[in-house]
């Protein structure tokens, strides 16, 4: 007895915001897509806010506005209309103003959580996007026209293109058998919600410590999001502390700047290990977002980069189909691969080099640190480019699928 198969042009494995992304780009499309999540993590509220955010950059931005996504975000998204960075102790620092590339804003900071939620809204809007979840996946088999899923429920799928949606640790890369090169930081990132004596007016501060990166990101209602990454140990005495020497440790390390911080909720913690997926597409399978790679948080563009990967794929499919090619195909995941990884290597590269630059403790570094940030600052058409590069207002990604 032949078993039946319901057929889907697309399977996305993983319902996070970057898979959602891909589905919201393909669900006007006419295509069958059917994603598959084995079930959305219970959110961990800080202050009574999601203490994972991002921060989503302009050119980002601008993405979910043609995806028909923005207008359920509006209400809970903070404008960051400029960023201020400095070195430890250091005086000085660079300031970047969205003013000086013609923006209202570099970007929006919002809770993971309400941007799923939003993506869930607009993918409502269509009869095309079926989401499987809680639903897990208990066999793939790759055939040379096509890839069979079996879910554990026993329903049985067939797709050109299966993709890798489910994260740093994804199941379909390794069944796929893609390698990955790992980088672990030995640090780990603690969030948390924090109030402030002052209000932030849409600031953006981020202040470099030996032990890493502080950073102290403007929300809604005078709030904060502190995202602070520290070495191993320290992150770990961190974390042991009691709320009130928590909250001293914070005043010390962050400064005056906002006043004091009056309270700081609820803290968790996450390992930095950078990855990157050795393949980013074999045949009839694409990885996307943090499947095909992950970098250190110490700018915040992590999601931003697999929001990218996700319109660039949309927009290969549906090319695909319009000149009637088969988009499980290596030449056209290939088109794929060779669009994102200049970005993603760039961002990857840079992310490592700061890294490197803000954490050694190489003589007379600091004095290099110092004088690199005082020349960029003082430049106009390099801090112009670099803030264009990272908003990716100039990046040659589609704002919505044509």
């Amino acid at each position: 007895m032949s078993l039946h198969y319901d057929h889907a042009d697309v399977i996305i494995v993983g319902g996070g915001m970057v898979g959602l992304t891909l589905a919201c780009a393909l669900k006007d499309t006419g295509l069958q897509i059917v994603i598959i999540e084995r079930g959305e993590a219970p959110v961990r509220k800080s202050l009574d806010r999601d203490c994972r955010v991002s921060a989503i950059v302009m050119g980002n931005v601008k993405l979910l506005q043609g995806l028909g996504v923005w207008k359920y975000l509006e209400q809970d998204a903070c404008p960051m209309r400029s960023m201020r960075i400095w070195d430890n102790q250091e005086q000085g620092g660079i300031r970047f103003d969205a003013c000086e590339i013609g923006e209202d804003a570099l970007g929006y900071l919002i809770e993971n959580s309400c941007t799923q939620r939003a993506m869930h809204k607009t993918l409502l809007e269509s009869d095309t996007v079926e989401f499987c979840s809680p639903a897990e996946i208990s066999e793939v088999i790759w055939l040379d026209d096509k890839v069979e899923v079996k879910l554990a429920d026993g329903r049985l799928l067939s797709t050109p293109l299966i993709v890798g949606a489910d994260g740093g640790r994804s199941w379909i890369r390794e069944q796929a058998g893609i390698g990955v090169w790992q980088r672990d930081y030995k640090q780990k990132a603690i969030v948390a919600t924090v109030r402030p004596e002052r209000g932030h007016n849409g600031v953006a501060f981020q202040r470099f410590l030996p032990t890493g990166p502080l950073a102290m990101l403007p929300m809604s209602d005078g709030l904060c999001s502190i995202v602070w990454s520290a070495e191993n140990s320290e992150a770990e005495r961190l974390m042991a502390m009691d709320a009130k020497t928590f909250l001293e440790a914070l005043n010390v390390t962050f400064g005056p700047v906002l006043g004091r911080i009056s309270e700081a909720g609820d803290r968790s913690a996450f390992p930095l290990i950078g990855r990157l997926a050795k393949h980013f597409v074999r045949e009839r399978v694409a990885l996307i977002g943090d499947a095909a790679h992950c970098i250190h948080p110490l700018a915040g563009l992590g999601v931003n980069l697999g929001l990218r990967d996700a319109m660039v794929l949309a927009q290969e499919i549906v090319d695909a189909r319009r000149y009637e090619e088969d988009w499980g195909e290596p030449s056209v995941l290939d088109r794929y691969m060779k669009q994102r990884l200049p970005d993603v290597l760039s961002i990857m590269g840079s992310m490592e080099g700061m890294h490197q630059i803000f954490t050694s403790s190489i003589p007379g570094l600091k004095e290099v640190r110092g004088l690199g940030m005082r020349l960029m600052g003082n430049s106009g058409a390099i801090k112009q480019l670099l803030m264009r590069n990272s908003t990716g207002v100039s990046l040659p990604v589609p704002k919505q699928i044509s």
